[in-house]
């Protein structure tokens, strides 16, 4: 018998390239794939520079602490240089002098400490900080700041302070908040104002200490003294931001505290964020209405000495 073997074979399917379409289908996959992976790159970048620039004023707020361990209590002061400041409007009390600061955190008055305006290495160098912070200049500057100047950061102007001229509270300069005038309000009248010493900060968990700061004054080149927002009684429906914070970490402010916790509280809105933007200085920029931020700054100020009516 005989068999016979029937051999089929399938067709072959036509091979073909893609379609444009396809192509460009692919092309389009491609690039948003790519784009969400940069932007998301860009994201974490980002939130790494946040958390070295917080990591740099926890040191710097803990050193002020080891500072004052070594020193009877005493912390820095928030002053850039040890030279006498100014004297106040209207002059001084007969009889009293203001001094120099010898133990500022940093100082621009020391020899080559500044330079064309702007501050070098030296100036920190010569600060009282710099063995506390391991002698290390890039503990003074925010990964985060995109100008080329040596320190991003500035001392709280309300601690350190006060152990100079009595009137001279902030940063033994400024005369706020003025509590022995005459026409201060008895519940504030001759509240006690002097953070010289650790033991003087009645709760240094809600203390600031460091700011990231953006001084863009015409002449001074750099972070000039301590941060301040004015305070005082009555103070109305506005508030004053003496010095303004650096806008680097969209919308939110970086900060540490004097035990050396950090923040970085999102209280930028667009509003004042222009407002800053559009001063020439970054100085006496008026917030008004609600003044959400400026309530915010008021309260790490010095709480428990400050009190929240003069917020």
């Amino acid at each position: 018998m005989t068999i016979v073997r029937r051999q089929t074979t399938a067709p072959r399917s036509a091979s073909r390239g893609f379609t444009l379409v396809e192509l460009l289908l692919v092309i389009t996959i491609i690039v948003i794939v790519l784009s969400l992976v940069l932007v998301s790159l860009s994201q974490l970048q980002t939130r790494a520079r946040a958390t070295a620039c917080l990591s740099n004023q926890r040191q710097l707020a803990l050193a002020n602490m080891s500072y004052a361990n070594d020193n009877d209590g005493r912390l820095v002061n928030p002053r850039t240089d040890s030279l006498p400041p100014p004297a106040p409007p209207g002059g001084l009390p007969p009889g009293v002098a203001i001094r120099g600061t010898p133990h500022c955190w940093v100082n621009t008055g020391t020899s080559g400490g500044l330079s064309d305006g702007f501050e070098t290495v030296k100036s920190l160098q010569a600060g009282a900080l710099w063995s506390y912070v391991g002698q290390n200049e890039k503990t003074y500057l925010s990964p985060m700041d995109p100008t080329d100047r040596v320190r991003s950061y500035s001392f709280s102007s309300f601690i350190g302070v006060g152990d100079n001229v009595e009137a001279l509270r902030a940063d033994d300069y400024f005369d706020f908040p003025d509590f022995t005038d005459a026409t201060t309000l008895p519940p504030y009248l001759n509240t006690q104002f002097k953070t010289a010493t650790l033991a003087q900060i009645p709760q240094p968990a809600r203390t600031l200490t460091t700011i990231t700061e953006q001084d863009r004054f015409q002449s001074v080149k750099y972070n000039l003294h301590g941060f301040a927002v004015q305070v005082g009684p009555p103070f109305g429906a506005s508030g004053i931001w003496v010095d303004t914070p650096a806008l680097w970490n969209t919308g939110r402010v970086n900060i540490s505290y004097m035990d050396g916790s950090y923040d970085a509280p999102n209280i930028i809105y667009e509003e004042l964020a222009q407002l800053f933007e559009n001063d020439p200085d970054g100085h006496d920029v008026t917030e008004i209405g609600a003044r959400p931020a400026f309530r915010f700054m008021t309260t790490i100020l010095l709480p428990g000495i400050i009190r929240p009516e003069l917020q």
